[in-house]
């Protein structure tokens, strides 16, 4: 009987003669013993790849060897050149000294005073070796300076170009102010009036006739109209500082009450001007100072009727903020 056949009738004959719970129990164990199974055959599947791992490092470290071996026989190849070399010149060496001996006693001085210049070259050569580290060292120097001053001038540039475009932008800002200022008062520059733009400002300068009546600091009808629209054009300039200035002639005041003298009326003249534009609520009243100037500063001769009458007004100053210029210069 094979061996199959005798273990389908052990089977058969052990299946029935046990219970079927002993059944139930060996079917258990059998399923275990296939899990277990499993289990070691994964565990070999992943010991034979650590084994390849092993395997494939130790034919790169056999190969290394190999290299390595390599290299050590063609360095002891050139040892052995080099050691024949040397061999070589110890003979010539030995023969020259050998055939020299007769001269030796009388090159005996000769050579201490060759070997006193050799000691003389290598001092000075050493000397030299030495200044020409020290000239490295400060052409090192040198150049690093020169590359700080390089960086430095590149930031200057950086800066310069930041500084011009702030300024091209005030420039730009004060150009379409003046466009502005001369729309919203068309009609009155050159009847007392004119509007200048000089120094990246503008300049308004309003003559007394225009404003006031003669040594009178209350702003009249037509003076109160040009201010109302004076204040419509700035109202929304936010960006400003407004000084306005009152300015006399020479004339010296004999005035009773509150006008005493020409500093009283520059002074009080450029504070109704100051009062009547803020009155414009859309007007940020922190952007304007008043300032009185009295005769001290004219645009004309004194000595003439016409002169005064040109020193006499107010002029009104309208300075871009410069905040964010000088944020950058100080930096």
């Amino acid at each position: 009987m094979s061996r199959i056949s005798l273990i389908i009738l052990s089977i058969f004959l052990i299946s029935s003669c046990i219970t079927p719970k002993v059944y139930n129990e060996l079917l258990d164990k059998h399923e275990i013993a296939k899990k277990n199974l499993t289990k070691n055959e994964k565990l070999i599947l992943e010991l034979r790849e650590n084994l390849d791992d092993k395997e494939r490092n130790i034919t790169n470290l056999n190969a290394l060897v190999e290299q390595l071996r390599k290299d050590s026989i063609a360095l002891n190849n050139d040892l052995v050149a080099c050691q024949k070399k040397y061999d070589d010149l110890s003979t010539t060496y030995d023969l020259l000294t050998s055939k020299s001996s007769r001269y030796m006693a009388e090159k005996a001085k000769e050579t201490k005073e060759l070997l006193d210049q050799l000691e003389t070259t290598q001092s000075e050569l050493f000397a030299k070796e030495d200044q020409l580290n020290k000239s490295t060292l400060e052409l090192e120097e040198k150049e690093r300076k020169l590359l700080d001053s390089q960086n430095e001038l590149e930031l200057r540039s950086l800066r310069v170009a930041e500084l011009e475009a702030i300024i091209n932008r005030k420039d730009s800002m004060v150009t379409a102010l003046k466009q502005k200022i001369s729309k919203a008062l068309i009609g009155l520059e050159g009847d007392g009036l004119t509007i200048e733009q000089r120094n990246g400002k503008v300049y308004i300068s309003l003559e007394e006739d225009l404003l006031f009546a003669s040594g009178k600091y209350e702003i009249n009808q037509t003076g109160r109209q040009a201010l109302d629209k004076l204040s419509d054009a700035l109202s929304y300039q936010k960006d400003l500082e407004i000084l306005v200035e009152g300015h006399t002639d020479s004339i010296p005041l004999s005035g009773r009450g509150l006008v005493k003298d020409n500093w009283d009326l520059s002074v009080m003249r450029a504070t109704s001007v100051v009062k009547r534009l803020t009155s414009n609520t859309n007007l940020d009243p922190t952007q304007l100072i008043a300032a009185g100037r009295s005769e001290f500063v004219p645009i004309s001769s004194n000595e003439t009727s016409e002169g005064r009458g040109e020193n006499r007004r107010i002029e009104m100053i309208l300075s871009p903020n410069l905040d964010d210029l000088f944020k950058l210069l100080e930096e």
